[in-house]
Formats: structure tokens, sequence, C-alpha cells
């Protein structure tokens, strides 16, 4: 036989040999791999239900102190590899160690981290700090356990209290997915060609993707860090600065060795290695570098970094004074990411950013453009002290974190831009959009225990975010009340930064801090400020107050749950404050002097009010501060409205209040406790007052719109609402818009910062561009006309559409009813979405396509999000939620593709936050009726637990869908 193969391969000439080797070698490897597979799992065994590892939370007696990591990054080859020292202290003997990586094979990116190496050993601490290596230890077994994410060490002998070295060795491949390390790509504009880059997000649960760690935020600990790269991409980007000069290690490579970190948690690790420009350093006043990079083109031509860049530096200034204490690190690069699956994140050092959260070019973006650049930056800002020098121990406090940077994300802004007077915004974002969630019963408390992964990644939404920062809003209230101007909450804030610095805190820790500067004061009622916010943190939704007359001489307070949809539950066994709050009112009688009350559980307050004097009139919630809605009765609401009819009284309200009294009625129309003609009437009094503030008018938009929504599946009663609304959005249009965008002779917008004509040119910039977007949404003609005009001059000269009137001729010639033109527009606006550079215009561009009213357009659009070469993977989710899906038509298109398409993009997109809540929300939240309701509830009865981190948004939008029947009933 041996003989007759020899003949056989002797026969065979070199080629042939080569492919029957290569056969007989790829044979072997998958023998190998099926062994090693197979011998992996057999050494994973059923866990005993005391095993360590089991439980979801790493062991506290294992203390990491120090990792010193050195990474090797192929982008070329799309892999990576790396080795690292951990010096951890035992806290208590143990026989077992476990930390975390990613061990879980993905299918789609085959993915999978392989520890080639691993090794124990003990370590005794010298007397200057130092650590000395006193011996090895002997592992019995080492081996991942998937549940949990875990890499176990099972020792041969118990460990002893004390010090020692976990090392370990790994390696993986480069996914383009958007978490851990990721790769990307983008166009060279000076070249065409297609380059890679690497960026990172570790939040919340990434980092054990990249490296071993012990991957919980109370963890923290000192980095140090080593990365070797291709020279192909010279820009390398750790948290911390380089600490040498590079050094060619190899023909095409360098190795950087950058300086140890602060302690700091593992999520806020981050990467960039790309071939990107950054702006010329600046520099603050106490010292911290600061740059803004990105595509070099972005960055060198258009000089769209520049804005951000300062922003950020005067923003560091002014949170310094803030806090009371200066930024700890040497620098902060922000860099614009092609692909990134959140706004930003605030990795300490090296922020992350979209493009469009960071860069900003005046001759091609909005003024609304520039606002969102500096509220992001403000805000990812604002988490470098709270959020990063002080950490959340668990992720049940997430709120911590992102509540209170949503607050001072304001108080940055209106540092950057004191003229914008941008604090008018901030109620109306934040307060209202907490209110649309947390009105109904699938809401949840700020603060919730969390068990598993999909705990953590449900809690990134508006209750975190939003709610958070109303919360701060009303407790800067509550702690100030009586005085104007006074610090005491900042005051508390300080002292809360100061005393935990560098650890880890429980929201109570906050707590007891406000209460401390809250009992120093003599001159208000005392109360337990921790009491106070359990009561609003610890139980979901929020208090109605009724208002209503007592005696002759005195009105009542009192309280309830509010809940759209389901009913009020004021004994809820859910709440072990059964649905009752400590809830601080501010009111004024009669125009006259703030007073401040506190309405406790369970009880009511008696407020003194004249009822004989007929003008006389009550108003809460001065300045729209506190996180409740206000129930007048009858005869106390007709006072109020009287009251406010008066011209010199109602220019004395606030922005905030003029847009919270005007929300606040809608939801309690939505409770059924109003009729809509309340708040019909209440517009037309603003309108008859001429009102001309943009905060305002908007909340006038956004209610006629959302009637509109909720009718639009009755045409006959949609047109006749249109048109009513029309005549509105005309005189809005004439009086703020149409000087400036009729194509005969347009008046020259004001420019930001020129205050000669105009009070607020950035707020009568907003305006302008409002009055013309709403006009063309419901078809006022002029506005129609000027709007296609424009269209085909830019058709043919791109510069020559202003960039606040672009989103409105945009939309116009897309939403064309004549549906062969709008499809030719439609195809034009496509190819300068693929082929635009600048990513505010291709949002810009997507929003417009979706309000095409043909279904086949609709649905080639739709299947294009699932094309990573059409649309990139981060832009995806929003496209199909926000655009496709903001018409009656689109929903309808949507939702049958999301049924045609549900596991494909669960494989795609399971991971990415807060896109993933914007496409259930925006696909499913408009439908009214029974039968879409129960089509919806069959399609996911049997697989919620694929919805992933959207489950709460499904759950918000059937309670919304219910809202919406219940209002149409009524």
């Amino acid at each position: 036989m041996v003989g007759k193969l020899k003949a056989f391969w002797s026969s065979l000439n070199r080629d042939s040999r080569r492919v029957i080797l290569g056969i007989v070698t790829l044979t072997s490897i998958l023998v190998v791999v099926v062994i090693a597979t197979v011998s992996k799992s057999a050494s994973i065994k059923e866990p005993k239900s005391d095993d360590i590892w089991t439980n979801i939370r790493l062991p506290s007696y294992v203390i990491p102190q120090s990792y010193d990591v050195k990474l090797r990054i192929d982008m070329t080859n799309e892999r990576f590899s790396g080795s690292e020292d951990v010096v951890v202290e035992l806290t208590s003997n143990t026989s077992v160690l476990v930390i975390h990586i990613n061990d879980i094979y993905d299918p789609v990116e085959s993915y999978e981290m392989n520890v080639t190496s691993y090794s124990v050993v003990k370590l005794e601490k010298q007397t200057d700090g130092s650590m000395k290596e006193v011996g090895s230890v002997r592992v019995k077994q080492g081996f991942p356990y998937t549940p949990n994410s875990f890499f176990v060490l099972k020792m041969k002998q118990t460990l002893d209290v004390g010090w020692y070295k976990l090392s370990f060795e790994w390696e993986s491949r480069l996914v383009r997915g958007l978490e851990g390390i990721y790769l990307s790509t983008y166009n060279d504009s000076a070249t065409g060609e297609e380059r890679k880059l690497l960026a990172s997000q570790m939040e919340p649960l990434a980092a054990r993707k990249v490296m071993p760690c012990f991957d919980e935020p109370d963890f923290k600990a000192n980095f140090s860090m080593e990365i070797t790269s291709e020279d192909l991409y010279p820009l390398v980007l750790w948290n911390m600065p380089e600490k040498t000069e590079p050094v060619v290690s190899e023909p095409g490579w360098k190795t950087r060795v950058f300086e140890e970190s602060v302690p700091m948690s593992t999520y806020l690790l981050a990467f960039i290695i790309a071939d990107f420009e950054c702006t010329t350093p600046r520099v603050t006043s106490t010292g911290v570098t600061v740059r803004t990079c990105g595509q070099r083109d972005a960055i060198n031509e258009d000089k769209a970094g520049e804005y951000s860049a300062e922003a950020t530096k005067i923003i560091i200034e002014a949170y310094e004074k803030f806090y009371d204490k200066n930024f700890p690190l040497k620098k902060i690069d922000s860099v614009a990411v092609p692909d990134f699956s959140a706004g930003a994140m605030e990795n300490w050092g090296l922020i992350l950013y979209r493009e469009t959260a960071l860069l900003y070019t005046p001759s091609k973006d909005t003024l609304k453009n520039k606002a969102r650049v500096s509220t992001v930056v403000a805000h990812e800002l604002a988490h470098q002290w709270f959020g990063n020098l002080v950490t959340m121990k668990w992720w049940n406090d997430l709120w911590l974190n992102e509540g209170f940077a949503s607050y001072v994300e304001w108080i940055g802004t209106n540092a950057s831009e004191p003229e914008w007077k941008y604090l008018d915004f901030q109620t109306s974002y934040d307060r209202s959009a907490a209110f649309n969630v947390d009105s109904y019963a699938s809401s949840r408390p700020t603060s919730i225990p969390v068990e598993k992964p999909s705990d953590i990644t449900a809690q990134f939404d508006s209750i975190s975010y939003s709610k958070g920062s109303a919360l701060l809003v009303q407790a800067k209230m509550f702690m100030d009340q009586g005085e104007e101007d006074t610090q005491f909450f900042e005051t508390a804030i300080r002292n809360y930064i100061k005393k935990h610095s560098f650890q880890n805190t429980e929201q109570k820790d906050l707590y007891q801090q406000l209460n401390l500067t809250y009992a120093s004061r003599t001159d208000v009622d005392p109360i337990d400020i921790v009491s106070v916010m359990n009561t609003w943190t610890l139980q979901m939704n929020f208090p109605l107050i009724s208002v209503a007359q007592y005696d002759d001489q005195h009105l009542m307070l009192s309280q309830e749950r509010f809940l759209i949809s389901g009913g009020h539950v004021t004994n809820d066994l859910s709440s072990d404050y059964g649905y009752q709050w400590y809830v601080p009112i501010e009111y004024t009688i009669s125009n006259g002097k703030k007073q401040f009350v506190w309405l406790k559980p369970h009880s009511t307050v008696l407020v003194p009010f004249n009822f004989s004097d007929e003008s006389a009139s009550i108003h809460l919630n001065r300045d729209n501060a506190g996180y409740y809605i206000t129930d007048y009765s009858y005869d106390t609401w007709s006072r109020f409205t009287a009251n406010i009819d008066q011209e010199e009284v109602y220019q004395t309200l606030s922005v905030p209040e003029k847009q919270g009294m005007l929300f606040d009625t809608f939801q309690l129309i939505s409770l059924g406790k109003k009729p809509i003609t309340t708040g019909l009437k209440l517009i037309q009094q603003m309108i008859n007052h001429n009102e001309s503030m943009y905060v305002p008018l908007r909340e006038i938009n956004n209610r006629l719109g959302g009637i509109q929504t909720r009718i639009r599946g009755d045409k006959d009663l949609a047109e006749k609402w249109r048109n009513n609304w029309k005549k509105w959005a005309e005189d809005i249009y004439k009086k703020h818009s149409e000087p400036f965008f009729r194509q005969d002779n347009p008046l020259p917008l004001p420019k930001d910062g020129e205050y000669d004509e105009y009070e607020n040119p950035f707020q009568k910039r907003m305006l302008i561009s409002f009055g013309a977007q709403i006009a063309c949404s419901v078809e006022v003609q002029d506005c129609l006309d000027a709007a296609k005009d424009k269209f085909e001059i830019y058709k043919k000269n791109e510069s020559s559409l202003l960039p606040d009137f672009k989103t409105t001729v945009l939309n116009s010639v897309i939403s064309d009813a004549n549906i062969t033109a709008a499809k030719e527009n439609w195809q034009f606006l496509w190819e300068k979405y693929l082929n635009s550079k600048q990513a505010t215009e291709k949002e810009v561009i997507y929003y417009a396509l979706g309000l095409i009213r043909d279904a086949e357009t609709l649905k080639t659009f739709s299947s294009y999000c699932l094309d990573s070469t059409k649309v990139r993977p981060s832009d995806a989710l929003y496209i199909m939620g926000r655009s496709i899906a903001q018409t009656a038509l689109g929903a309808e298109v949507s939702w049958e593709f999301m049924k045609s398409n549900w596991k494909t993009m669960g494989e795609r997109f399971s991971n990415a936050l807060f896109a993933v809540d914007a496409y259930i929300s925006g696909v499913l939240s408009n439908f009214a009726t029974e039968e879409k309701l129960n089509e919806i509830e069959d399609f996911f009865s049997n697989q919620t637990e694929t919805l992933g981190a959207g489950l709460a948004a499904y759950r918000s939008a059937l309670q919304s869908i219910n809202a919406n029947i219940a209002w149409l009933e009524r």
C-alpha cells in the first residue's frame, strides 16, 4: 500500500501536490478545532449553585489595583492581540479567581476572544509601595463561563489574603460592530479610496471584549497602556497623553507608551487609531490641552472642529468653577467618528462623538446644528466630574451619571453661549421628554435593581437622562427656596464631588450631602431630604396636584398618581411609597411674591385664598421647575386664565412657564381630566397675545401636530384639522419667515452674535427657519412655491440654499403630492446622500427622504438600511424609526418591514441602545386602533426576549397606542 501511495505521489505535478497538501492541512486544522472545542466545552462543568462564577456580579473581595496592558492592533488583517498584568488585592481567602472576558461566539462577526495564556503570581508589597514577586501559584484549571462573560481560574490551593498578579495573553478579531474596539471605514475625500479607522465604545459591558478585566464600575484601577500599530494610521490616541515618542518596533509599525491613568472604571477606556487630523491645541487657564480631531477635509478645509474645540475650552473652565475642582487630567481629545452608536461617549480624556455632534461649519450648518454641538459637548464634559471622577457603584444608579450630565449641560451651554438664553429651553426638553414616558404604567423608577445585562441596557432611556435632569431642576428649586440667586444646591454638589473624588457612590450619598446643606438653613421648614428624594427615584410616575376650593378663605392642595391609560392607582402595592411624594410647590397668589410649601405624602395643604376677591388667582409651579402637573378646579382655572388674559400679566410669564402650562394642559386632556377645548382656548389666548418666542410657539405647533398625528388615520378629519392649523402656520410664516424665505429680494438672515437689530439673533434665526418649516409642512402655498423655486436652483448650485432652509426645502419637494415629481427629486437626493461627505447634510437628506408618499419607494429605502454599503449601521435604525415611519404611510411600511426582517435586525442592532429605542418607538407609538394594537402584541407575544435593549420602548409604545385609542374615543 505504501509503495502504491509513493508511486501515486510521484506521478503528480507540483501544483497537484500543493492542492492535496492544502486539503490535508485544512482537514487537520478542522479536526484540531473540533477537538479543542469539545475539550473546551467539556472543561465547563455544570456549575454548582454555590460556584461564585454563576453570580452576575464579580466577588467583592478581589480588588484590582492596576493594569499594565500591551495591545498589538493589525488593522490590515483585522486582528488584535494583547497581554496584561493585573495587580489585585485579595481581602478574603479564596481558591477561585473570576475576571470578565467576552467569550461569546458571534456568528455575524465571527468574533471570539481566545485566551492563550494565563498565570498567577504571589506579590509582596514593599515599604516604598512597590510590589515584589515572591512565588508563582499553581492554577488547576482556567476556563470561560459564557453566561456571565467570565474567565475562571481555579487554584490548586487556597490563596491567602494579600497581593497577586494575574497575567493573561489573548487574541481576537477586529469586528465591524459598534462595541469594544471596532473597525469603521470612510472615503478619503482627497484620494477617493476607502480608509479604515479603529474606534471604541466600552459602556456598558464591552471593555471585556478588548481585554480580560474587572468590568464593573466599582472596580476602579490605574491603567498603563502600550499600543503597537501600523504607520498607515498615524493618529493613535488613548485616554492619557503619550509618555514618550513613538518607537519603531518593526518596519511599518510603531509602539506608543502612554502615561499611567488616574483611577478609573473600565467602561471609560477609549482608543482611536486613524489617519485623522486634529485642530491646533488650545490650553485652558489651568493647563488642560484641548483638541478636536476628525477626517482631514473636515478639520483642515471646512475648519469644522474649531467651534467644538473652543467650546470645550470655555466649558471646562466654567465647570472648574461650577464644581470648584480643577479638571484632573492633562488633556481632552474630542474625536468625530463616522460610525458611532450613541451621540457621544464621555471617556476620560478621549471623548468620542458622532460627527453631527462635534463638527460645525458655519457656511454649511444651521445654528440648530451649532446648538447641538454645544449641548452635546457640554453634556460629555459634565461627565468628566460627575460620572468619571465620582462614579456610580453599580448600574442601578446610572441616572446619577446621565441625569446630572443632562442637567449640567444647560449650564455649560449657557457659559459657552450666554447670549442665546439657552436655559429657556431646559424644561421644555427634559421635563416634557420625561413626562412623555413617565405618564404610563410602562415607566420605571429612576433607580431600579439590576440583575442581568439587559437590565443595564434598558436604563439608557429618557428616565435616566431627562427625568434625572428634571428631578435635579426640582432639587435646586427646593434647596434654594425663598432666595434669589442662591447656591445651596451648588454647595451640596461641590461638597459631594470633593468628598467622593476617585471613588464610587450610591444615590444615598448624594442625598445625604443635599440633606446636610439643607439642614444648615434656619430659614426653611425642616425636612429629611433623603426621604424626599427616595419618593422621587424609587417609584415611577409623578404626582397630579389638584387645586380646589376648601372654604371661602382657603384652597386645598392634594395629590394623586398621574397615569395615562389604565386608570389611577393611589395605593399601588408595587411601590413602597404608595405613589405618594414629598412635593415642593412654589406658587404665587395674584402675581405676588413667590411662596413655598411642602405637600407631604398622604396629606393635604391649605393655602390662604380670598374667594370673595373675584380678581384673585393662584399660579402653581412657577418657572416650571416642579416635576408634577397641576389640575386646577373649574373655578381656579377660570381665574388663572382670566389673569393671564391681561397683557401685562401674560408678559411677566417666563418662557418655561408658557411652554409648561400648555404642555401640562394637553397632558390633562390625554388623561381625560380636561376637554380638548380647554387646550385650544389656551392656544388661542397665547396667539391673541402675539406670542413671538420660539419655545412657546414650538410648543403650540407640537400640540397642534400631536392632534394631527392621532387623527391621521381619518383622512377627512385630518384634512379639516390641517386647514385650521394652516391658518395659524401661515400667520407665523408671514410674520417671522416670509421676508427671509421668499425667492424675490429676501432679507439677509440675522448673524449670531450681532445684536444691533435683534435682541436675540440665535432665537430669531431658530424662529425664522421654524416658521418656514411648519408653513410648508401644512402646505401654505406661498411657502411651497418658494421652496420649489429654491430647490430648482439648488439642483444646479448647491451653495445657493442657505443651511437654515435646507430642511424646509427638501421636505417640501419630497412630500409633494405629485408623485412623479417627488420620485424624481427623491432619486436626486438619494444620489446626493450617497456622495455627501458631510454628516449633518446626510442627516437632513435622510429625514426628507422618508416623507415621500409612495409605498414602494419607502420599501426600497427600508431595504437600503440593511445594506451597509448604502447606509451606515449607526444611522440605519434612526432612518427607519424617525424618517420612514414619520408619516401614516411610512409607519405602515415600517411595521411590515419590521415584521419581515425582525430576526436580521435583532442580530445586527440588538445592542444599539438609543437607536433601538428610537426605532421601536418611532414605528409603533403613533398607531391608534385596537386592530393594530392586537397585531403588534400578537407578533411579539412569543418573542419579547428578542427586543433586548428595546423592551422598555416596546412596552411604552403599547401604552402610547392605548392612550391614542382612548383619546380618540373621548
